[in-house]
């Protein structure tokens, strides 16, 4: 069948890469995660070799559906605007689709949108599982391949706390913005698992964890940004009870002078404007990646999304924006979640050196 010879040209031309390519080789297109994802979600493939499908979207616009993750790869067919999409999988920057008449096929992230699982019993989109935390041991960089001579993407100095996605061969995958980036691990230090399931974990256990990334440029509205995300961190480490309902803005806010917010770029609807709070976004959109790792436990009740384009230092499509309430005669900009776990959770940030790590712990404290 059609699908059954794209899939094993797929495996076929991803083995030979893999088997003759040496470390750090290869194209020069960013990594967005994707050997790891397929092989992830390839797992569900049944004896014909489609995979299960996973989530429904709806096609923004017209586009080409990509025989490869990659814009100049051969197009397989068209999707027009507002076609239904069948989605079985994603890395940081592509949706894996399937069509029964052409089989696999790619198209970008934000390309798609009301993206909604097919059933209760799947993840919700955009979940990227961190499985690990820790800490720089020396100043380190986080490279563009597993490679120490690849690209620099950016570098850590010692005791930057930052979460991890796996580890293969020496090298720790990070989701950065929407590639990933490679830190070696010889570099660092207080290596801590998150649990492998909440029924495992013990109090004190990390549960959950997410890390983005922040611009430390010495400007004055950027100093005033990093501040706010320390800031806005700060109001919102605390124990949660079974039961207890989080508001975000309730909790962080008013975004003002007097609660210790300074100016900085704000978006809105998709638009940068100076405002005061501005880089607490980011924190609500870490908090709410944390949150997708835990749909057992916790009920996201409200969450809103930047603009079409989303917020760059997150995945496309699991941002949460914050600072405007329903009751300012606009949609409200906000994120709430219920802890329906039978025990407490506690919140934990760190921000430093460009790194906003926030983890969900099993207990109080």
């Amino acid at each position: 069948m059609r699908y059954q010879r794209a899939l094993c040209l797929i495996v076929f031309v991803m083995g030979m890469i893999l088997f003759f390519l040496p470390a750090g080789c290869g194209s020069a297109a960013a990594d967005t995660g994707f050997d790891a994802c397929m092989e992830d979600f390839m797992a569900s493939a049944d004896e014909t070799g489609k995979p299960a499908i996973l989530y429904i979207g709806t096609s923004k616009i017209s586009m080409n559906m990509r025989s490869e993750p990659d814009t100049e790869s051969a197009s397989l067919g068209l999707l027009n605007e507002k076609d239904s999409v069948q989605i079985f999988g994603f890395d940081q920057d592509w949706l894996f689709c399937w069509s029964d008449e052409v089989g696999i096929y790619f198209v970008r992230r934000h390309n798609v949108d009301a993206i909604e699982p097919v059933s209760e019993e799947v993840a919700p989109y955009g979940v990227i599982p961190n499985r690990f935390v820790a800490v720089t041991a020396a100043d380190t960089v986080l490279r563009a391949s597993p490679d120490a001579e690849a690209e620099a993407l950016d570098s850590y100095p010692a005791d930057t706390r930052i979460s991890l996605w796996h580890i293969t061969d020496g090298w720790a995958t990070v989701p950065y913005k929407r590639v990933v980036g490679y830190l070696y691990v010889g570099d660092l230090k207080e290596l801590e698992p998150v649990a492998p399931s909440v029924q495992e974990a013990r109090e004190g256990d990390i549960l959950a964890a997410f890390t983005t990334f922040y611009s430390v440029k010495n400007t004055e509205l950027n100093i005033g940004r990093m501040e706010n995300i320390r800031v806005g961190c700060g109001y919102i480490d605390n124990t949660y009870q079974p039961g207890e309902e989080f508001d975000f803005n309730a909790i962080a806010g008013p975004y003002r002078r007097s609660r210790g917010y300074m100016p900085s770029p704000v978006l809105i609807d998709g638009s940068s404007v100076e405002g005061y709070g501005g880089g607490t976004c980011q924190v609500s959109t870490t908090l709410y990646n944390v949150l997708l790792q835990l749909p057992e436990g916790i009920t996201v009740l409200y969450r809103r999304p930047h603009g079409p384009s989303g917020a760059t230092y997150a995945p496309h499509g699991v941002d949460a924006a914050v600072g405007r309430n329903a009751s300012e005669g606009s949609l409200a900009l906000n994120l709430i979640f219920r802890n329906d776990f039978d025990f407490p959770i506690t919140i934990e940030s760190t921000v430093q050196n460009g790194s906003l790590c926030i983890c969900i712990r099993k207990g109080g404290v």
